[in-house]
């Protein structure tokens, strides 16, 4: 009966060590917690800001394109004007003198 009454308080030491232990580790839970809430938030924060800064670069990269295709385009349309000027210009000339002569001679 000694033994098992031994054992029995060898036991319960071992179980309220245990205990103590879990109550050690709960008090420190709190703590672990707000660790890792802040470790959690800064990896998200870091790998938000390394997908809006992706983003930025390919907007950027878009608008990038867009400048220079509008700006392509400009001067195709610039020089198609300057071209029609140069073939039709002297015939506008004639065209308006003529229309000026005509309209003051006719009144």
């Amino acid at each position: 009966m000694a033994s098992i009454i031994s054992q029995v308080t060898d036991l319960d030491r071992i179980m309220r060590l245990k205990v103590k232990e879990l109550e050690t580790v709960k008090e420190k839970l709190p703590e672990f917690l707000r660790e890792q809430k802040k470790t959690l938030s800064q990896k998200l924060e870091s790998e938000s800001r390394a997908q809006i800064n992706a983003r930025k670069r390919e907007i950027e990269n878009g608008i990038k394109g867009a400048k220079n295709s509008a700006k392509i385009d400009l001067e195709k349309a610039l020089k198609e004007l300057e071209k029609y000027n140069r073939d039709f210009k002297e015939k506008w000339i004639d065209e308006i003198y003529h229309q000026c002569v005509f309209d003051y001679l006719e009144e």
